[in-house]
Formats: C-alpha cells, sequence, structure tokens
C-alpha cells in the first residue's frame, strides 16, 4: 500500500512539472509535442529532477512511520521467527511501524529494560513477569509465543526412557544435567525426586552428553535435540510441561503506561507480531534466510528443523479457540500458585495486572 502511494504521488508530481514545461514553452511560441518531451526524457537533468519528488515522498513515508524496539533475550532463531517474518514481510511497517529487532543473549535484563523505559517492548518468561511485578516493576504481558514450554529433558533413543517420569525413576539414567537453582528444577525434584540420578551442573554444550549414554541433558525442544540429529545421534526429548510445570515462554512484555498511552501502537505491533507468526508457520524458509543475514547462529538445515519441531508448542487446542498468542488467567494463576509452593515467591500478584491478550481485529 504505501509503495502505491509513493508511485502515485510521483507520478503526479511528474505530470505537474510536464505541464509546467509545456506551458512555458507554448507561451515562448514553441510547441509542447511528443518529440520534445522525449528530448527532455532522455537529458540527465529532467531524469534527475523526475527522480527528487519519489525520493521526497520516500522519505516521507517512512517519517510517518512509528519507531519501536523489540528487544530479545536470545540470538536470532527460530523461536523469534514470527517477529522477524513481520520485519522482513513489511507487516510492521504496513501497520506503521518502524520495528528494530535487537538480538540479545544470557543474561540480559529485559524486564528491566522494558520498566525503566529503555525499550518498548521485550521478550520475558512467565515466571520473569511475575517476579517483577512482585518488585513494583510496570511490565504487563501482551502476546505468548509459547503456548506450551519447550524446556526438556533429552536422553539418548536406546536409552530405553519412554517418558520424564522415567528419567528420575527407571533407573536408567545416571546423571540428569540441568541448571542449577532454577524453578522447574525444584519443581522436578518436588514431584519425582532425585534419589536415583546425579544432578550435576549443565555445561552448556552436548560434548559430555553425546559420550554417555546413561546421561540425561536439559534443553529446548528445537535446540539441543536439533543438534544431536544432525551430529546423527538419535535422541528423545520429553517437555517439562509433562511434569504439570508449563509457564508461557517468549512473552512479549511492555509496560502498563506505555500501553495506557500508546494503545493503538501496541495493537498495532502485537496484531502485526500475530500476522508474522501466521506467515512464519505456513513457511518458515524466507524467514530462516533473512535471520541468516541478521547473524543467526543456527545453520539453515538446523533452523528448518527447528521450526517444524515448534509448531505444536506454538499453535494449542486455546489458540484454535481463540488466536495466536492468546493467554489465559488460569495459566498464570497456576504458575504463580506453583511458584509460591517452591518457595521462589512469597505471594502471588494481582493476576489481571500481569496480562492483557489483544485479540485480532
Amino acid at each position: 500500500m504505501v509503495t502505491k502511494l509513493i508511485s502515485g504521488r510521483a507520478g503526479w508530481a511528474r505530470w505537474l512539472t510536464l505541464a509546467s514545461l509545456c506551458g512555458a514553452l507554448v507561451a515562448a511560441g514553441g510547441s509542447c509535442s511528443k518529440s520534445n518531451q522525449t528530448a527532455d526524457k532522455q537529458g540527465e537533468e529532467p531524469a534527475e529532477a523526475e527522480k527528487a519528488p519519489a525520493a521526497a515522498d520516500k522519505e516521507a513515508a517512512s517519517a510517518e512511520l512509528t519507531p519501536v524496539t523489540l528487544q530479545l533475550n536470545w540470538v536470532p532463531e527460530p523461536e523469534f521467527g514470527g517477529f522477524y517474518a513481520a520485519a522482513h514481510g513489511g507487516l510492521y511497517r504496513d501497520a506503521g511501524l518502524e520495528v528494530d529487532i535487537v538480538a540479545g543473549g544470557g543474561g540480559v535484563p529485559t524486564w528491566n529494560m522494558v520498566a525503566t523505559g529503555k525499550v518498548p517492548f521485550a521478550i520475558a518468561s512467565a515466571g520473569e513477569i511475575i517476579k517483577a511485578r512482585l518488585k513494583d516493576a510496570d511490565v504487563v504481558a501482551v502476546y505468548s509465543v509459547y503456548q506450551t514450554s519447550p524446556q526438556a529433558l533429552m536422553v539418548h533413543a536406546d536409552s530405553g526412557v519412554t517418558s520424564l517420569e522415567e528419567v528420575f525413576t527407571s533407573g536408567k539414567i545416571e546423571r540428569v544435567a540441568m541448571e542449577a537453582g532454577l524453578p522447574y528444577v525444584r519443581h522436578l525434584e518436588k514431584r519425582y525426586g532425585f534419589d536415583k540420578v546425579e544432578v550435576v551442573q549443565y555445561g552448556g554444550n552436548l560434548s559430555l552428553f553425546l559420550q554417555d549414554k546413561s546421561m540425561a541433558q536439559q534443553s529446548f525442544i528445537f535446540a539441543e535435540p536439533v543438534s544431536a540429529k544432525l551430529q546423527e545421534v538419535p535422541v528423545e526429548a520429553f517437555s517439562i510441561a509433562e511434569s504439570g510445570f508449563n509457564p508461557y515462554l517468549a512473552v512479549v512484555i511492555t509496560r502498563a503506561e506505555y500501553l495506557a498511552k500508546h494503545r493503538d501502537v501496541v495493537e498495532s505491533f502485537v496484531r502485526a507480531s500475530r500476522a508474522g507468526w501466521d506467515a512464519y508457520l505456513a513457511d518458515p524458509e524466507p524467514t530462516n534466510a533473512y535471520m541468516i543475514t541478521q547473524k543467526a547462529t543456527m545453520k539453515p538445515d538446523a533452523m528448518t528443523l527447528a521450526a517444524e519441531l515448534q509448531k505444536p508448542y506454538i499453535v494449542s487446542e486455546e489458540t484454535k479457540a481463540h488466536y495466536l498468542g492468546y493467554m489465559s488467567p488460569a495459566r498464570w494463576q497456576s504458575l504463580a500458585d506453583e511458584l509460591v509452593a517452591l518457595g521462589d515467591i512469597e505471594r502471588a500478584p494481582e493476576i489481571g495486572a500481569l496480562f492483557e491478550n489483544i485479540a485480532p481485529r
């Protein structure tokens, strides 16, 4: 739509320029014949003059876009594919936004950046949002990519383990590598007990796991299992959600104050992001190629596999009944209650203040 508008304005400006030139020629006793117009077009200066209005219109169209930033909590990967699809496919621009997607990494304080007004949008986890609200941080969730947590434990395919529970209770796994201190680790200990396994610190890579078939390791469904498969090591991965711990992940947050003052911007951003996710789920390859230009660390074949694996974690019965990104009060309440039970927080915050769903038009 923007392109058509620019072309229309440029054509109009060009017509006015030619009409003025013709009028001047006629007044001087000349003619405004097709041959004269053609001669003008072939000259360098008129050609440059015709380009100027188009360039000016492009600048004007760009100036009309609202610039906003989306701060990621990790590097460009399929878990953010829908946002990059919205950027690459022009969906944000069609919504009147100029969105700068900023890559993150381990330890990037995304919720704090939103709460302090450094960025209008960022990615966080539901658990982080709950804790932030208890610290009186002004953050609110407006879209959740993952309806089912992709946090998982993976084992070698020939380990004989067939469920998450069996990782801890079957005696077939001797060591489990997990990042100590995380709520889901305490939840697993409470649910299954660690009596039959040795819990060791997660090393951040696959080196130990690939050499030890009696070992299980934390993972994201679409990350470490994909790496193992590409190294021709068959694995099975079991979602932590099997245990009942199922927080929303890859959640878009903004400030409640920003939402109140710029509701049109927030709604436009969320709806364009949802359209981006629809596009990415339908065909991830163009966006995967684009993410590689944005310094993605995954190889193309890994991104293709990851995009396919994550689909059932993004689309759920609730999103089918409502829409992508939907969040329910019951899910938020369940997570808050679980964090209280684990001693992670002292009390549950006001659930209604944690999130707001932005429905399609």
